[in-house]
């Protein structure tokens, strides 16, 4: 059977890892990006260069869109030579970004109105996920729609998980997701501030919680980072400032408390204010060294003379 001839919209952190995976599995990929230098190498290795989101979208089966919010979905599906104005009967979309249900549904209706089909399949895995093609995509949509897309999705990640068939249900799925995450990592590095105040070692504290029930994904993954003081983006920390209000936005629309997650939200909302928001979301543990007077990060080792 024939692959399916691709359109990316999107080539920033991740969206230029999953480009880079989908060419490696021999598919054929028009790409474009707000910012044009971000697409050099990818074209050197054989994506096709469009000139706009339209473009990308012109004679593709399937187009991905790998943006960062709702304005910016909004501006490359709906806008001005954006992907709605080339799609075609049976095109498949594919929003790859966390978006609002509001939008998602929106983009669904329209989409169909057109005789186009929509999914939308948010991932999650940062951007070593999407350059190792590790990623996990959480996908809500039609059975026949998502078993079409699958062998791309497995082509840039290890596991493709249907959530459901409402277009939204992935996007449920990565509100929750991040949510639970932000709050992990946030008492994963209360853990240890106290303890670096109570005088036990950063050293130690990681040994407990590595050889423990406090052993978590996000705090194997982030400890590294945090004990060398690198805050570069794996997952900006706006993003997830933006998930988090989308979790809680529609929880507090559903009557349903979440305490832990509505103060962690407050800190996300400092952290942004203080001009955190493009670091890492590790960039939080900023905010409690600051607050309790503790260093973090752990001296380099000596060098061998």
């Amino acid at each position: 059977m024939l692959q399916p001839k691709l359109g990316f919209v999107g080539l920033g952190t991740m969206g230029s890892g999953m480009v880079s995976n989908l060419l490696a599995a021999g598919y054929v990929v028009t790409g474009t990006n707000r910012s044009p230098g971000r697409g050099r190498s990818l074209r050197e290795r054989g994506m096709l260069w469009a000139e706009g989101p339209a473009d990308a979208a012109r004679g593709a089966d399937i187009v991905l869109v790998c943006v960062s919010d709702d304005e910016a979905v909004r501006d490359v599906l709906l806008g001005e030579n954006g992907v709605i104005s080339a799609v075609g009967d049976g095109t498949l979309v594919v929003d790859a970004g966390t978006t609002s249900l509001a939008l998602t549904h929106e983009l669904a209706d329209r989409l169909k109105a057109l005789g186009a089909r929509f999914v939308a399949a948010p991932m999650t895995g940062s951007k070593l996920g999407a350059k190792n093609g590790t990623l996990t995509f959480m996908v809500g949509g039609d059975p026949a729609d998502v078993a079409r897309l699958e062998p791309v999705l497995e082509a840039m990640g290890r596991h493709v998980v249907h959530v459901g068939t409402d277009v939204g249900a992935g996007q449920a799925a990565k509100y929750c997701l991040n949510m639970s995450q932000a709050v992990v990592l946030q008492g994963i590095v209360e853990g240890y501030t106290l303890a670096k105040k109570l005088g036990v070692s950063l050293e130690r504290m990681s040994e407990v919680f590595e050889n423990s029930a406090g052993r978590t994904g996000v705090g194997v993954f982030k400890t590294p980072y945090l004990f060398r003081g690198d805050d570069s983006p794996h997952f900006r920390l706006r993003l997830m400032h933006k998930d988090l209000h989308l979790a809680l936005g529609l929880a507090s629309d559903l009557r349903v408390p979440l305490p832990a997650a509505s103060a962690v939200r407050l800190l996300y909302d400092q952290g942004v204010a203080e001009g955190l928001g493009d670091r890492d979301f590790l960039a939080l543990a900023r905010l409690m060294e600051r607050w309790a007077k503790v260093e973090l990060s752990l001296p380099p080792a000596p060098t061998a003379d």
